[in-house]
Formats: C-alpha cells, structure tokens, sequence
C-alpha cells in the first residue's frame, strides 16, 4: 500500500514521531510519500531550523536517535521518499539547493495526494 504523513511542525517531538511511523510504516512494506509543509520545510534544510522541545530533545539524546535518523532509516529500504511542499518553499524563499539529502524533490500538494492512493496522516 502507498500512504503518506503530511509533516506540519518542525517542533522536535513531532518530528521524532513522523520519523517513527515513516520507519514503521516501510518495515511493514508499505511505501511511504512524506510532504513536508510549512514550518517543517526548515528542519530538514542543510542547516535544520527546529522547535525547542526540552523533553523531546532528552528523550531522543537519550535513545541516540535523532528524527533525521529515522527518516534516513526509513529511507534506506528504498520505500520511502520525502517531499518539500512547493508553497512553503516559495514562502520561505528555498530552492532545491537549501534542502539536504533526505529532500527528494520540491512537489505540489496536488501531486502528493495523486501520489498516495493509502492512507494519509498529519503531523501537526
């Protein structure tokens, strides 16, 4: 099945649980489109812009995982792509070049919702 996460927030804590279920979601073979919009674009820029969220950023010191961790292990099973919503790209001025490597492309959302024919869930 094909199922998206529409990510929001680029608060840590739900960063850390989008990471979560795109990882879960790829280990149990489905493929998996996550769009990134507005706040959440600037987490995953070459320099990451996230919220603070002491409690969330203990908790994944402690566990040794960051959320970039666990989209790159979701992305390492071949079954998961990111993308950056065209929109909050514009309304933050960010091109293709100010995304690291977990952004796969710069995408509308009316190409994200044909991409996805499963379920969707939202991080916000």
């Amino acid at each position: 099945m094909k199922s998206g996460i529409v990510l929001g927030s680029n608060e840590l804590s739900k960063l850390l649980f989008a990471g979560m279920e795109a990882v879960t979601r790829t280990s149990l073979g489905d493929q998996v489109s996550v769009f990134l919009t507005m706040d959440a674009v600037r987490a995953f820029t070459k320099v990451p812009e996230t919220g603070d969220s002491t409690a969330a950023s203990g908790a994944a010191k402690k566990e040794g995982r960051t959320y970039r961790d666990m989209f790159q292990m979701a992305k390492k099973t071949g079954r998961a792509k990111l993308y950056a919503c065209s929109y909050a790209s514009d309304l933050f001025s960010l091109g293709r070049e100010d995304y690291g490597d977990l952004v796969d492309d710069i995408l509308g959302m009316t190409s994200f919702f044909a991409e996805v024919d499963g379920q969707i869930s939202s991080v916000w």
